[in-house]
């Protein structure tokens, strides 16, 4: 092997994203990467010379280092997971790969193991955990999200005897917007029209984004429908105000349904059904409108 190759067989190592480590015959490490440092915590000069017994957490038995001794010591690559202790303490799991370096003559001089991460850190927890209950273009609750806040609301409701509302509320000839101007304007409008609804609503107020161009709002903490109303024609007139979307004045104008607990339904699907239902009659009406599931009139349809 040339100077040229191997210093880019060096440079692909320590660039490597997994965790690389070399130990000499006896074990101890003679080199390792940055992504090993990072990995393990500990810094490069408090590596070099030691053992990965450092990192030894207790959690395999002896017989399991046993059986990986006696396999890279007959010359075979050893593949498990094991977990290692961090420098703070805390634990965490690898998928570990380690292959015996053979000299000219076959005699092993040294070992190289390559560690793959199996634990997710708090943060990859929390961003996954946002992925699942959030929409991805707007940043709101999704649907899953909002009927488990629903149901939470539908609870603490029955047992404090207190009115919410439930709004559905739905672009008015969205799809002419994607067609006209593109997917890609759409899904602007999209977030605009979120933002505006998320300024218009109160902090205790939840905004989802269900699917498509259809959004729903949780209005807790309820003491007159009045509020409902109100906040109901601030929204319509919110929306009615044109958006500049790619240096373009887009107007769109959304048809707003809304349901009362416990009037309108002791269930979130109850009340998403009929919410869903007074916004037809909306839409019906000509759009950029609201209207109540009213306990006078059946809900079972558009009016």
């Amino acid at each position: 092997m040339s100077e040229h190759d191997q210093q880019l067989l060096v440079r692909a190592l320590e660039a490597a994203t997994n965790a690389i480590l070399i130990t000499d015959r006896t074990g101890r490490i003679v080199w390792l990467n940055d992504a090993f440092c990072r990995l393990s915590g500990y810094p490069r000069q408090e590596l070099i010379g030691q053992t990965p017994h450092l990192l030894y957490s207790g959690r395999q038995s002896p017989s399991f280092y046993q059986d990986l001794w006696q396999t890279i010591l007959a010359g075979q690559p050893w593949q498990g997971e094991l977990v290692e202790r961090h420098k703070s303490g805390s634990c965490y799991t690898v998928n570990q790969v380690i292959t015996p370096l053979l000299d000219a003559r076959g005699v092993i001089t040294h070992f190289i193991a390559i560690q793959h991460s199996l634990t997710v850190s708090d943060q990859e927890h929390a961003e996954m955990r946002r992925l699942a209950y959030h929409d991805g273009l707007t940043g709101l609750p999704n649907r899953t999200l909002f009927l488990d806040l629903l149901r939470q609301a539908i609870s603490h409701a029955a047992h404090t005897q207190q009115l919410f509302a439930l709004m559905f509320l739905d672009l008015d000839r969205f799809k002419t917007i994607n067609d006209t101007l593109g997917h890609a304007s759409g899904d602007k409008l999209l977030i605009a029209v979120a933002e505006r609804l998320g300024r218009a609503v109160r902090r205790s107020d939840v905004v989802a984004r269900l699917s498509g161009d259809e959004f729903a709002i949780l209005i807790t903490r309820l003491e007159q429908t009045e509020v409902v109303e109100a906040l109901a024609r601030q929204l319509v007139a919110s929306i009615d105000r044109p958006f500049g979307i790619d240096e373009q004045a887009v107007e769109i104008h959304i048809s707003i349904g809304i349901s009362l607990y416990p009037r309108d339904g002791l269930s979130a699907e109850e009340l998403l059904s009929r919410a869903d239902t007074a916004m037809y009659r909306a839409k019906a009406a000509g759009g950029g409108a609201y209207r109540f599931c009213l306990a006078d009139r059946p809900c079972s349809g558009p009016a």
